[in-house]
């Protein structure tokens, strides 16, 4: 769909705007008159303010049906989450509790409007790609389907070597009702004993921390450290009471009667750019292999032709392979290329001159651990392959 901007709409909707607005403070000051008074003897005694009072509402609500009606049809709007879009694919069909569980997975792109204050690099930026998944279930499944988000975080912090972690499990506050959180004590008692029971269940180290739980339910947030000790909120699994009833959500079970499904909000690497921004302070840079954005860099020694021609063609079958390969052409010496590619921290260096290409191999250079020696060329690509494959750390 093309987007059209038409200035003529923009002005009418500006102009729009200002009318609701300025009707808005005539009905806030007509309201203030009948403070204390009852509609009839406001209808008698200020009988010309009461009308007026009575006249600037319909105008308010004329002015507003007319300013929604134009924007529905000529604006765009950003979207800040990606839950209210999935509730409507599950309400798109009827459902029964043989679809459950409901599993709705996205890297949706999101916007926030961050104030410039509290931007900060990839950690907090206002267009973000949202890894993000809504599982719909019931209250029978809620356990397993709860317990699986938790181990999928565990299988990413081993895959990442992320080794200090802590999981929060937030409650809410029952003083707090109808003001933070959604005013349901029962559901609140309930899903809580369902998200405690599967964290002691599971043995995962947590910590309980009260009047933090999302405004729809309890919640985990895991907290993680990087290796100069900092802390993040790198993921989430939140329990969701209140939007599948907000949405009307529903599912016929076995006795086809209508309930209203869990709803497991997860979020497993948070957004992209966020956990992007950890794992660069998390290595210090140092990735590793099957993670570096650049995994091998070829650094022939000289410019004997016959030698560039025999990196070339590693370089190719390491392209071939999809490794993430360059070569260093330069006029530079090799201490220099070495050096280079030491400073930008490329993991894997494979230094190659007449000797190497004359045995078929070529030298292993890793970055922090020096010179490994000769290796013959299918033994080291081979290496280079596996290393890939089993996401070494």
């Amino acid at each position: 769909m093309e987007l059209k901007f038409d200035l003529a709409d923009e002005r009418q909707i500006a102009a729009l705007e200002a009318t609701i607005d300025e009707k808005q403070k005539q009905i806030a000051t007509f309201e203030r008159i009948f403070t204390g008074l009852k509609m009839e003897e406001a209808a008698i005694d200020h009988r010309e303010t009461f009308e007026r009072l009575e006249s600037s509402k319909r105008e308010l609500t004329a002015h507003t049906l007319k300013r929604n009606e134009m924007l529905a049809r000529s604006r765009y709007y950003l979207k800040a989450m990606n839950c209210p879009h999935h509730h409507k694919l599950f309400a798109a069909v009827p459902r029964s509790y043989r679809d459950l569980p409901l599993r709705l997975a996205e890297y949706g792109t999101d916007y926030r409007y961050e104030k410039s204050g509290e931007l900060f690099g990839l950690m907090r930026v206002r267009s973000l790609q949202m890894n993000d998944a809504h599982i719909y279930c019931t209250p029978e499944q809620f356990e397993a389907e709860f317990n699986a988000v938790n181990e999928m975080y565990l299988k990413y912090f081993k895959l990442f070597g992320i080794e200090k972690y802590l999981m929060r499990f937030s409650t809410h506050d029952p003083t707090k009702l109808g003001q933070k959180f959604v005013d349901e004590p029962d559901l609140w008692k309930q899903t809580e004993i369902m998200t405690r029971n599967v964290l002691k269940n599971s043995g995962i180290n947590y910590v309980e921390v009260p009047n933090e739980a999302a405004f729809y339910g309890p919640k985990i947030d895991v907290q993680a450290w990087s290796v100069i000790g900092r802390e993040f909120s790198i993921a989430t699994n939140q329990v969701d009471f209140s939007q599948p009833r907000n949405f009307d959500l529903r599912y016929k079970d076995r006795d086809n009667i209508d309930k209203i499904p869990i709803c497991i909000h997860r979020a497993p690497l948070g957004t992209h750019e966020r956990f992007i921004g950890f794992l660069i302070e998390h290595y210090a840079g140092n990735f590793p292999l099957w993670l570096a954005p650049e995994q091998v860099r070829i650094l022939p020694i000289g410019d004997d032709t016959k030698v560039l021609d025999y990196s070339m063609s590693i370089l190719n079958e390491l392209r071939a392979q999809q490794v993430r390969a360059e070569i260093d052409k330069s006029s530079d010496n090799i201490n220099g290329k070495i050096q280079r590619a030491e400073q930008m921290k490329v993991h894997t260096m494979f230094v190659i001159g007449k000797r190497d290409m004359g045995a078929n191999a070529v030298s292993v250079r890793v970055h922090g651990k020096g010179n490994l020696g000769a290796k013959p060329r299918g033994d080291a690509i081979a290496d280079i392959l596996l290393s890939i494959k089993e996401r070494r750390v």
